[in-house]
């Protein structure tokens, strides 16, 4: 795996916070992207505003990234409809 590049984490709930703390504790550069500043970011994790609904903007987060995380979800009863465009938005960004 190429760890020069930025390792980009798609969602900054309980999933994606903890990996993203885990990379950035292998002294990698990590990247958190979500709509919605999270409360706390771990040392050493850069925090990016994007909705990764909105494909242009989820390219733009993923911008000299070595790796993706899809750590995005939506509420299971609105799943059918929120979870699509999610997926597309991060698969699209990836490198």
């Amino acid at each position: 795996m190429n760890q020069d590049g930025s390792h980009v984490v798609f969602g900054t709930g309980q999933v994606g916070s903890a990996l993203a703390t885990r990379l950035a504790t292998l002294g990698l550069n990590v990247r958190a992207v979500s709509r919605h500043r999270p409360a706390t970011t771990a040392d050493g994790v850069e925090w990016w505003q994007a909705d990764a609904r909105d494909a242009v903007a989820a390219v733009d987060a993923a911008k000299g990234a070595s790796v993706v995380y899809q750590c995005l979800n939506a509420p299971y009863t609105q799943w059918a409809q929120r979870f699509p465009p999610l997926q597309r938005g991060v698969l699209v960004s990836a490198p």
